[in-house]
């Protein structure tokens, strides 16, 4: 009887390898693709945005690197998401962020929020956790108002934004919202071409 059961774990590890390696291949394939109108010569950046202001929540620093990036492009602040105690690095701290999406418990922030009056356009930037915005970035929305302010979405995810653009909408209050974008985490050997996505997005922006 323990042999069978042994087998059957085995036999189930080796399903669920097998199918994440057909995911992990087909994110692969899709990042290409998605990535191959960016491949080539540098985009100039030709925007004219006015001051700018990038608010932002970074765990493992893709949202950061994506922020930062704007920045260079734009000249903008950069304005970091705290809060006031850090979250957990448990490997079970997924299903407290869970948790926390399902009963809108969302962790306090560090003060003080931003005054966005001095700016002409807002970006506000988030990881997608459980395929929405991460819960300092819900947080974040529910204390701010943004003031009839130019509000521009971003997020960085593995593969999949889920609802992230609606749920943002949903909660940007008093956001002149413009067209955001989205960015996968991808290795070093699509850098030029990122920075070439970012640089097409902005210069798209009214």
């Amino acid at each position: 009887m323990l042999k069978t059961i042994l087998l059957l774990v085995l036999a189930a590890a080796v399903i669920g390898g097998g199918i994440g390696a057909v995911h992990l291949m087909r994110v692969a394939q899709r990042n290409k693709k998605e990535m191959a109108p960016f491949q080539g010569e540098k985009i100039a950046y030709t925007a004219q945005l006015g001051k700018a202001l990038v608010i932002y929540y970074s765990r493992s620093g893709h949202t950061q690197d994506i922020a930062q990036r704007i920045q260079q492009r734009t000249g903008a602040d950069l304005y970091r998401i705290e809060l006031q105690e850090p979250l957990s690095s448990a490997p079970w701290m997924y299903l407290i962020l869970k948790r926390q999406l399902s009963t809108g418990r969302y962790p306090p922030l560090q003060p003080p929020l931003p005054d966005v009056s001095q700016y002409d356009v807002v970006f506000v930037g988030s990881p997608i956790w459980w395929y929405t915005a991460a819960t300092p970035v819900l947080q974040f929305l529910r204390e701010m108002d943004f003031k009839n302010k130019k509000v521009v979405p971003f997020s960085t995810q593995g593969s999949n934004y889920g609802t992230f653009f609606e749920d943002f909408a949903a909660r940007a209050k008093n956001a002149q919202l413009l067209k955001g974008e989205s960015f996968n985490n991808l290795g070093p050997q699509y850098n030029d071409a990122v920075d070439n996505k970012i640089t097409s997005w902005l210069n798209a922006l009214p």
